[in-house]
Protein backbone atom coordinates (compact mmCIF):
# COMPACT_ATOMS: atom_id res chain seq x y z
CA UNK A 1 0.00 0.00 0.00
CA UNK A 2 2.91 2.20 0.23
CA UNK A 3 4.47 2.21 -3.09
CA UNK A 4 1.22 3.32 -4.72
CA UNK A 5 2.08 7.10 -3.89
CA UNK A 6 5.45 6.94 -5.19
CA UNK A 7 3.72 4.85 -8.38
CA UNK A 8 1.09 7.99 -9.18
CA UNK A 9 4.13 10.24 -8.41
CA UNK A 10 6.51 8.58 -11.06
CA UNK A 11 3.37 8.46 -13.49
CA UNK A 12 2.81 11.91 -13.35
CA UNK A 13 6.46 13.32 -13.81
CA UNK A 14 6.37 11.34 -16.93
CA UNK A 15 3.32 13.07 -17.76
CA UNK A 16 4.76 16.47 -17.21
CA UNK A 17 7.91 15.08 -18.80
CA UNK A 18 6.55 14.47 -22.27
CA UNK A 19 4.29 17.51 -22.06
CA UNK A 20 7.44 19.99 -21.76
CA UNK A 21 9.15 17.29 -24.59
CA UNK A 22 6.34 18.40 -26.92
CA UNK A 23 6.31 21.95 -26.14
CA UNK A 24 10.11 22.22 -27.25
CA UNK A 25 9.71 20.74 -30.01
CA UNK A 26 10.36 23.22 -32.92
CA UNK A 27 7.42 24.60 -35.27
CA UNK A 28 7.60 23.69 -38.61
CA UNK A 29 8.58 26.32 -41.15
CA UNK A 30 6.28 28.43 -42.80
CA UNK A 31 8.51 31.11 -44.54
CA UNK A 32 11.89 30.93 -46.48
CA UNK A 33 13.81 33.04 -48.79
CA UNK A 34 13.54 33.39 -52.61
CA UNK A 35 16.28 33.66 -54.63
CA UNK A 36 16.84 34.49 -58.50
CA UNK A 37 18.93 36.41 -60.84
CA UNK A 38 18.24 38.61 -64.18
CA UNK A 39 20.11 39.33 -67.25
CA UNK A 40 19.72 43.06 -68.07
CA UNK A 41 20.09 44.30 -71.94
CA UNK A 42 19.37 47.77 -73.49
CA UNK A 43 17.11 47.45 -76.32
CA UNK A 44 19.36 45.65 -78.41
CA UNK A 45 21.73 42.62 -77.40
CA UNK A 46 23.83 44.43 -75.47
CA UNK A 47 24.16 43.71 -71.57
CA UNK A 48 23.96 46.69 -69.15
CA UNK A 49 24.50 47.19 -65.43
CA UNK A 50 22.43 44.16 -63.80
CA UNK A 51 21.88 46.62 -60.12
CA UNK A 52 18.83 47.80 -58.98
CA UNK A 53 15.94 45.90 -60.73
CA UNK A 54 12.78 45.53 -57.78
CA UNK A 55 11.64 42.12 -57.44
CA UNK A 56 8.29 42.04 -55.90
CA UNK A 57 6.13 39.37 -54.38
CA UNK A 58 2.89 40.11 -55.91
CA UNK A 59 -0.40 39.42 -52.92
CA UNK A 60 2.17 40.22 -49.83
CA UNK A 61 1.41 42.15 -47.43
CA UNK A 62 3.12 44.21 -46.55
CA UNK A 63 4.47 43.89 -50.17
CA UNK A 64 8.07 42.05 -50.30
CA UNK A 65 10.55 42.79 -52.57
CA UNK A 66 14.15 42.98 -52.99
CA UNK A 67 16.42 44.88 -55.88
CA UNK A 68 19.70 43.12 -57.33
CA UNK A 69 23.09 43.61 -56.98
CA UNK A 70 25.77 44.55 -59.35
CA UNK A 71 25.63 40.55 -60.11
CA UNK A 72 21.64 40.76 -60.81
CA UNK A 73 21.32 38.44 -58.05
CA UNK A 74 18.47 38.60 -55.33
CA UNK A 75 17.09 37.83 -52.60
CA UNK A 76 13.49 38.24 -51.43
CA UNK A 77 13.67 37.35 -47.42
CA UNK A 78 10.77 35.17 -45.42
CA UNK A 79 8.25 34.93 -48.12
CA UNK A 80 5.30 33.07 -46.29
CA UNK A 81 5.08 29.73 -48.32
CA UNK A 82 2.36 29.65 -51.33
CA UNK A 83 2.34 30.17 -54.89
CA UNK A 84 3.08 33.58 -55.96
CA UNK A 85 3.42 36.06 -59.38
CA UNK A 86 6.91 37.94 -59.19
CA UNK A 87 6.81 41.46 -61.08
CA UNK A 88 10.02 42.82 -62.35
CA UNK A 89 10.84 46.66 -62.41
CA UNK A 90 12.97 49.07 -63.34
CA UNK A 91 13.25 52.84 -64.46
CA UNK A 92 13.38 52.38 -68.59
CA UNK A 93 12.14 49.03 -68.94
CA UNK A 94 9.11 47.27 -69.25
CA UNK A 95 6.79 45.61 -66.37
CA UNK A 96 7.63 42.11 -66.88
CA UNK A 97 5.77 39.29 -64.86
CA UNK A 98 6.71 35.49 -63.54
CA UNK A 99 3.17 33.81 -62.95
CA UNK A 100 2.78 30.50 -60.87
CA UNK A 101 6.17 30.67 -58.70
CA UNK A 102 5.46 27.49 -55.94
CA UNK A 103 7.02 28.60 -52.92
CA UNK A 104 8.02 25.84 -50.04
CA UNK A 105 8.33 23.00 -51.62
CA UNK A 106 9.20 20.51 -48.61
CA UNK A 107 9.12 23.65 -46.30
CA UNK A 108 12.60 24.75 -48.30
CA UNK A 109 13.87 27.83 -49.74
CA UNK A 110 13.36 28.39 -53.49
CA UNK A 111 15.92 29.10 -56.04
CA UNK A 112 14.71 30.13 -59.47
CA UNK A 113 16.78 28.25 -62.06
CA UNK A 114 15.40 30.45 -64.73
CA UNK A 115 17.10 33.61 -65.50
CA UNK A 116 14.85 36.16 -67.24
CA UNK A 117 17.08 38.01 -70.04
CA UNK A 118 15.38 41.54 -70.07
CA UNK A 119 15.48 44.25 -72.40
CA UNK A 120 14.74 48.26 -72.20
CA UNK A 121 11.85 49.98 -73.78
CA UNK A 122 11.85 50.36 -77.27
CA UNK A 123 12.59 53.80 -78.61
CA UNK A 124 12.03 52.85 -82.03
CA UNK A 125 9.21 55.20 -83.46
CA UNK A 126 7.27 53.66 -86.85
CA UNK A 127 6.66 56.79 -89.14
CA UNK A 128 4.81 54.77 -91.85
CA UNK A 129 2.93 51.63 -92.49
CA UNK A 130 1.89 50.36 -95.85
CA UNK A 131 0.57 46.73 -97.49
CA UNK A 132 0.40 45.75 -100.91
CA UNK A 133 -1.07 42.57 -102.11
CA UNK A 134 0.45 41.02 -105.28
CA UNK A 135 -0.67 37.50 -106.35
CA UNK A 136 -0.55 35.34 -103.06
CA UNK A 137 1.04 37.45 -101.19
CA UNK A 138 0.89 40.67 -98.97
CA UNK A 139 4.16 42.98 -98.93
CA UNK A 140 4.20 45.34 -95.73
CA UNK A 141 6.57 48.05 -95.70
CA UNK A 142 7.32 49.81 -92.06
CA UNK A 143 9.65 53.15 -91.84
CA UNK A 144 11.08 53.94 -88.76
CA UNK A 145 12.77 56.84 -86.74
CA UNK A 146 15.41 56.13 -86.32
CA UNK A 147 16.19 54.07 -89.06
CA UNK A 148 16.94 50.79 -89.08
CA UNK A 149 21.00 50.48 -90.59
CA UNK A 150 24.12 47.42 -90.42
CA UNK A 151 25.21 49.88 -87.46
CA UNK A 152 22.02 50.99 -85.64
CA UNK A 153 19.82 47.68 -85.81
CA UNK A 154 16.39 48.59 -84.95
CA UNK A 155 13.54 46.14 -83.29
CA UNK A 156 9.84 46.11 -84.95
CA UNK A 157 6.58 44.10 -84.05
CA UNK A 158 2.92 44.19 -86.11
CA UNK A 159 0.16 43.30 -85.17
CA UNK A 160 -3.02 41.74 -87.39
CA UNK A 161 -6.95 41.72 -87.32
CA UNK A 162 -9.94 42.43 -88.98
CA UNK A 163 -10.80 45.12 -86.19
CA UNK A 164 -9.43 48.89 -87.68
CA UNK A 165 -8.90 49.51 -84.24
CA UNK A 166 -6.37 46.74 -84.29
CA UNK A 167 -3.49 47.43 -81.79
CA UNK A 168 -1.25 45.67 -79.18
CA UNK A 169 -3.96 44.77 -76.90
CA UNK A 170 -7.26 44.27 -79.59
CA UNK A 171 -5.71 41.50 -82.27
CA UNK A 172 -5.62 38.39 -83.59
CA UNK A 173 -2.42 37.62 -84.82
CA UNK A 174 1.12 38.85 -83.30
CA UNK A 175 4.50 38.37 -85.14
CA UNK A 176 7.76 37.63 -84.50
CA UNK A 177 10.21 40.51 -83.83
CA UNK A 178 11.77 41.91 -86.97
CA UNK A 179 15.80 43.21 -87.09
CA UNK A 180 15.51 46.21 -89.32
CA UNK A 181 18.80 47.25 -90.88
CA UNK A 182 17.17 48.93 -93.60
CA UNK A 183 14.72 51.97 -94.07
CA UNK A 184 11.70 51.30 -94.75
CA UNK A 185 11.94 47.77 -93.65
CA UNK A 186 9.59 45.41 -95.65
CA UNK A 187 8.14 41.96 -94.52
CA UNK A 188 6.65 39.52 -97.24
CA UNK A 189 3.29 37.44 -95.77
CA UNK A 190 2.42 34.81 -97.67
CA UNK A 191 -1.83 34.00 -98.22
CA UNK A 192 -1.00 30.47 -96.45
CA UNK A 193 0.75 32.02 -93.56
CA UNK A 194 -2.56 34.60 -93.58
CA UNK A 195 -4.49 31.18 -93.65
CA UNK A 196 -2.61 29.65 -90.85
CA UNK A 197 -3.27 32.75 -88.64
CA UNK A 198 -7.13 32.51 -88.77
CA UNK A 199 -7.88 34.80 -91.77
CA UNK A 200 -9.76 33.91 -95.08
CA UNK A 201 -8.84 34.47 -98.39
CA UNK A 202 -10.97 38.08 -99.16
CA UNK A 203 -10.80 38.89 -96.19
CA UNK A 204 -10.36 42.55 -95.13
CA UNK A 205 -7.67 42.81 -92.91
CA UNK A 206 -5.85 45.88 -90.59
CA UNK A 207 -1.86 46.24 -89.60
CA UNK A 208 -0.46 48.18 -87.06
CA UNK A 209 3.19 48.25 -86.23
CA UNK A 210 5.12 49.12 -83.30
CA UNK A 211 8.96 49.28 -82.55
CA UNK A 212 9.76 46.57 -80.08
CA UNK A 213 13.09 45.63 -78.29
CA UNK A 214 15.08 42.44 -79.16
CA UNK A 215 14.25 41.11 -75.59
CA UNK A 216 10.80 42.21 -75.26
CA UNK A 217 9.79 41.62 -71.85
CA UNK A 218 6.42 39.36 -73.18
CA UNK A 219 4.86 37.19 -70.96
CA UNK A 220 1.24 35.23 -71.35
CA UNK A 221 -1.40 37.08 -68.74
CA UNK A 222 -3.96 34.67 -67.41
CA UNK A 223 -5.68 37.97 -66.37
CA UNK A 224 -6.03 39.38 -69.82
CA UNK A 225 -6.37 35.96 -71.67
CA UNK A 226 -3.54 37.46 -74.02
CA UNK A 227 -0.05 37.84 -74.57
CA UNK A 228 1.65 41.15 -73.04
CA UNK A 229 4.32 43.23 -74.61
CA UNK A 230 5.86 45.68 -72.33
CA UNK A 231 8.90 46.91 -74.48
CA UNK A 232 6.69 48.69 -77.67
CA UNK A 233 7.08 52.25 -78.39
CA UNK A 234 3.44 53.52 -78.10
CA UNK A 235 4.32 55.99 -80.95
CA UNK A 236 3.16 54.53 -84.08
CA UNK A 237 0.73 55.38 -87.02
CA UNK A 238 -2.97 54.75 -88.21
CA UNK A 239 -3.28 50.98 -89.30
CA UNK A 240 -3.04 50.21 -92.92
CA UNK A 241 -5.28 47.48 -94.56
CA UNK A 242 -5.00 44.84 -96.83
CA UNK A 243 -7.47 42.21 -99.00
CA UNK A 244 -6.17 38.50 -98.21
CA UNK A 245 -5.02 37.20 -101.57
Amino acid sequence: MKLLPFSWSFILILFITSCNSDDDSPAAATRANISGSVNLYNESTNLVDLSNMTVSVLGTMPLISAVTDAEGKFVLSNVPFGTYTLEYTKNGYGTYKKFGVVHGTNGQATALTATPSLGQVSTTNITGITASTSANQVVLSMSTNPGGSAANRRYIRYFLSTSQSVSATNYSYYSPVFTSQINPFEKTILATELVSAGFTSGQQVYVRAYGDSFWDNAYDSPEFNRRIFPNLNANTVPAAAFIVP
